[in-house]
């Protein structure tokens, strides 16, 4: 959905009353992302933000001698943009990018604009839960000297908890989580299958998800060998 300048004001107008960013974005149709900054540009500057077409810095002009170049390196090699942009830096040792040389081979008729755009086939989701504390990561990290645990909100990505250790343990992650749960309550908690969140036995209990049942947490394991799963408190 297009951002107008009417959902615009419409929707700095509801900030300005008060209400969540979540309850805003539904105005425009547009991510928190959005959201924010178009928020942070309207209390810095006061006014309100420049949306649409011919906003942002003016377009950079082609010059004579990237034209050169790439007629000659084209009738050379006659290869794509992506390609010839190696060849370039090689042969000529100047770094011009795949998509400027795409444009000045529209220009000289050595490439042809496509009829349609590429689409993303499937919509990309930013997978977050919308309430603080509802879900958190946790993983172990090893930099050849340190273990090093952290738990991480999924909805704010706060770090609520960061603990350096001799050695990865149970007993460990349940103090990062005790930890974590100064905050306040956690719904979910969701890990890899390493061996301080899970039992190498068939049923899978724990030690580890013995705590968490005793706090109320549901454990969530991620699918194995899908580390994107976990790929927040991965990062």
């Amino acid at each position: 959905m297009k951002l107008t300048r009417a959902k615009l004001v419409e929707t700095l107008r509801v900030l300005n009353d008060g209400e969540s960013k979540y309850q805003a974005r539904k105005i425009g149709g547009i991510t928190k992302q959005r959201v924010y900054q178009v928020w942070n540009i309207y209390n810095q500057t006061g006014e309100i933000p420049a949306i649409g077409k011919d906003v942002g810095r003016p377009s950079k002009p082609v010059e004579d001698w990237e034209v050169s170049l790439v007629r000659v390196a084209w009738v050379k090699y006659g290869v794509s943009a992506d390609t010839l942009e190696r060849f370039i830096e090689r042969d000529y040792g100047k770094r011009i990018g795949h998509n400027w040389i795409h444009k000045i081979m529209l220009t000289l008729g050595f490439a042809k604009r496509k009829a349609k755009k590429d689409v993303r086939k499937k919509a990309w989701v930013r997978y977050e839960r919308r309430h603080s504390l509802t879900a958190v990561h946790i993983d172990w990290h090893y930099d050849g000297k340190t273990y090093v645990f952290a738990v991480i909100d999924d909805a704010s990505r706060k770090i609520l908890a960061l603990l350096e250790c001799g050695s990865a343990t149970t007993d460990a992650s349940i103090q990062g989580m005790e930890e974590a749960l100064k905050h306040g309550s956690i719904k979910q908690c969701i890990s890899d299958h390493s061996a301080q969140f899970v039992a190498n036995i068939t049923d899978g209990n724990s030690r580890f998800k013995a705590f968490l049942e005793s706090r109320g947490i549901r454990q969530i394991l991620c699918r194995i060998k899908h580390p994107q799963g976990n790929g927040k408190v991965e990062r």
